[in-house]
């Protein structure tokens, strides 16, 4: 056994060359000339003695490990590696399957805490409680630690180079899309297995809170209380951190998918014809493209089918109603269009003994505003003479109007006649 401490005090000693280093295993495994160069680099005072002790010291406290049949080869041992990456806050996206195994297990020890109840064995009643709550744990700081990958995922697709095509500088989140948020969609909704999963070990939970209340408690009920809210909170954060990758990865993948090879051809061909016209372009560069078109007439024996009909084509008769005679005087006439054809109306028909009674046989079935108009329009013009005569009623269709009407007669107005010009 490596004793912790000089493991850790190295660590602290030489973090400094440890960091870089991190991030170079991180792309794969190094020879012992590459890790010999970074080294010297990052000590240019130290002799090639002393980095070979130093390498000598990191392989004896197991931080570098030979690679298997490559003894010249050399990785960061994998635990130092992540407790390193948890000290330098990075997140490596886990798998979706993780998830499920968990379940899977967390499910088996649902079945050894119902068994251990049945024999009433405390003992492995509250061990196996302890492991429920530990894998539960487990998944929780899986999910929190996904999260934050997939927060760096989105981040590094964001602020990578933007010279390279755009689906290759999405190409991590569309991976990510594939292999992670696709198989948690399935795994996390309603008739899922985290669901499905949760919920049996959640009953099995409550059952055994319902027959320790009734038989007796074999373990502490806040124990099973603080799994139970546990498991809970397993359940809440697995849905938001589906909702969050959903809201961070959904709108790079669709741009991703928009913007594919077709669409960066044409935005270069289309910036080529506006500088330089359609010439310009390679007649080979010009793909042709076909789509349903709405205008389109049909097959050949189509076109000809609706060619002959169109030299047959007969225009249809329109049929107009028949006239059914001359309206009496005693009918309904048509309003006048115009002054002037009232005028000319109430000018053959003089002389006029009532002008409004003779307005109400013109128009029987007018509206009294109507009537009232043309009684104002026809008593004042210039080319009639008038003669006022006494208040009484007239009946309209809709109303009872009380004035005093005027007898018309051809010629000017006369000393007490009031009328003023008005223009047709």
């Amino acid at each position: 056994m490596i004793d912790p401490r000089r493991v850790l005090r190295a660590l602290a000693e030489h973090w400094a060359l440890l960091e870089p280093l991190c991030e170079r295993f991180d792309s794969g495994t190094l020879s012992l000339v590459e890790l010999r160069n970074q080294l010297g680099a990052q000590l240019p005072d130290s002799t090639p003695v002393d980095i070979t002790a130093l390498l000598d010291q990191w392989v004896r406290l197991d931080i570098l490990v030979p690679v298997a049949k490559s003894p010249n080869r050399f990785e960061l041992n994998a635990q130092i590696h992540d407790f390193l990456a948890y000290l330098r806050q990075e997140h490596r996206l886990g798998l979706c399957l993780e998830i499920e195994a968990y379940l899977r297990h967390l499910e088996r020890l649902a079945g050894y805490i119902r068994d251990a109840f049945e024999v009433r064995d405390g003992n492995d009643l509250a061990r196996q409680l302890r492991l429920l709550d530990m894998r539960v744990r487990d998944v929780l700081k899986k999910l929190a630690n996904d999260e934050q990958a997939l927060i760096a995922v989105a981040e590094r697709a964001k602020t990578s180079d933007r010279q390279i095509p755009l689906r290759q500088r999405y190409a991590e989140v569309l991976a990510t899309w594939d292999e992670y948020v696709e198989p948690m969609i399935q795994l996390v909704s309603a008739d899922g297995a985290f669901e499905q999963g949760v919920h049996r070990v959640e009953q099995v939970l409550l059952r055994l809170l319902g027959e320790q209340a009734r038989l007796g408690q074999l373990v502490d009920d806040d124990q099973l209380l603080r799994t139970h809210a546990r498991i809970l909170e397993m359940q809440t954060t697995a849905q938001l951190t589906l909702r969050r990758a959903r809201e961070l990865l959904l709108p790079l993948r669709e741009e991703a998918r928009r913007h594919n090879a077709i669409t960066r051809g044409a935005a270069l061909a289309l910036s080529i014809v506006r500088r330089k016209g359609i010439d310009a372009v390679p007649q080979a560069a010009l793909p042709l493209f076909t789509r349903p078109q709405s205008t389109f007439l049909g097959s050949a024996s189509q076109v000809e089918s609706y060619v002959f009909a169109l030299a047959r084509f007969q225009p249809k008769p329109a049929h107009f109603p028949k006239a059914s005679g001359k309206r009496g005087n005693d009918g309904p006439q048509r309003s006048p269009r115009t002054a002037r054809e009232m005028l000319d109306r109430c000018q053959a028909a003089l002389p006029l003994p009532d002008l409004m009674q003779w307005l109400l046989e013109q128009e029987p079935e007018g509206a009294t505003d109507e009537l009232l108009y043309w009684f104002s329009r026809l008593s004042r013009d210039a080319r009639f003479q008038r003669d006022r005569l006494d208040r009484r009623q007239y009946d309209t269709l809709e109303h009872s109007v009380s004035l005093c009407s005027f007898a018309l007669i051809a010629g000017n107005a006369g000393k007490d006649t009031k009328s003023e010009p008005h223009a047709d």
